[in-house]
């Protein structure tokens, strides 16, 4: 399938990274949960109709918008993207509702923004794009999907020249407490700048929405270039993880020494066993950089990897505190390896 290069992108994050200039100042946090660094909405979304929205569809909508700023296209030929759980809270708030009216008449606003596709909707009612427009909900490999479909409506169609892609997760009270309890994420007060340092039990929760316009055309301003990704279901031992990376790259004409990794490595000693064997095995002398100390860990965090791949590729800086081994030199290609749960995978990004 064709490449895409990276002409926009916008992200919001428990990171300082909406509206600044990269590197951007690492933000510290204490505790099992990052938040987001919310930006003014008004420039994006009428006042009128932000007070009904909940915090994931207003900071959804906003990192789309954006993106398309950032590139100069008012209507994207098309619209993918992905997400975990969706919109958890307005989820929550309509649950609560049904119960506390003993399932009686309720408000359905709750009930129309908790869809998983309502972000998507309510950008192309945004910017009036009545074209294709998708919403995968594949757990650990829905930004992916969102990618592969892009990459494939580029190759198939010709007609198609800008495509909006992005991903979306939030964390609340209720899905932290739940987490907590089955023991997913951390319950001591240590920084997250110390989560890939010492490997324990659970990692830290996190969110974000980030949005990028893909296209086969360069545009005037191109941050990165999209490769391709590969997904891998429960690979059976860090050998197997291992060549399947080696078949990517070589599918892509590249190998193992061309590229820094950015690695999906959570804190969590449990889940970090085939990464950690990976870095420290077929990638022994490769720089090795980190994300998820910063983001945290959610199902589609590998849009906010690919986000720092892509700019670290276009402003040629790669920030200190990413840098898990290795010199942090400038790479010409950038391979993100990330692991949620069972699901393995791998985006290819290189220099425009």
């Amino acid at each position: 399938m064709k490449p895409l290069y990276i002409n926009g992108a916008s992200c919001i994050s428990p990171q300082p990274t909406f509206g600044t200039e990269f590197p951007f100042e690492i933000k510290e946090y204490h505790g099992s949960r990052l938040a987001c660094v919310e930006p003014d909405y008004t420039p994006y979304i009428d006042p009128k109709l932000s007070r009904r929205m909940g915090r994931l569809l207003k900071y959804g909508t906003t990192a789309g918008l954006q993106a398309l700023r950032d590139t100069g296209v008012q209507v994207p030929d098309a619209i993918s993207t992905g997400t975990g759980f969706g919109l958890l809270d307005d989820s929550g708030k309509f649950l609560k509702n049904v119960i506390e009216a003993a399932e009686g008449v309720v408000s359905p606003t709750a009930f129309i923004q908790s869809t998983h596709n309502t972000v998507s909707s309510n950008i192309a009612l945004a910017v009036g794009c009545h074209a294709h427009n998708n919403t995968f909900a594949h757990k650990g490999f829905s930004f992916e999907s969102a990618l592969t479909d892009a990459q494939m409506l580029a190759t198939e169609n010709e007609s198609i020249r800008n495509i909006l892609v992005g991903a979306y997760d939030e964390v609340t009270d209720y899905s932290c407490q739940i987490m907590q309890r089955l023991g997913l994420i951390k319950t001591s007060e240590e920084s997250n700048l110390d989560l890939l340092k010492h490997a324990s039990k659970g990692t830290i929760a996190g969110e974000g929405a980030t949005f990028f316009v893909l296209s086969p055309d360069r545009g005037a301003k191109i941050y990165a270039r999209y490769r391709g990704n590969k997904l891998l279901y429960k690979p059976a031992s860090g050998a197997v993880l291992s060549s399947a990376i080696q078949g990517f790259l070589a599918g892509h004409g590249g190998g193992v020494s061309d590229v820094a990794v950015l690695s999906g490595l959570s804190g969590d000693q449990r889940r970090d066993t085939l990464l950690q064997e990976v870095n420290t095995g077929l990638f022994e002398g490769n720089t090795i950089l980190g994300y998820k100390h910063l983001c945290g860990e959610y199902m589609t965090s590998t849009a906010f990897a690919m986000w720092l791949g892509a700019m670290i590729l276009h402003s040629r800086v790669v920030p200190a505190a990413a840098v898990l081994s290795g010199t942090p030199s400038c790479p010409q290609h950038i391979l993100i390896c990330n692991s949620y749960k069972n699901d393995y995978a791998l985006i290819l990004l290189s220099v425009a």
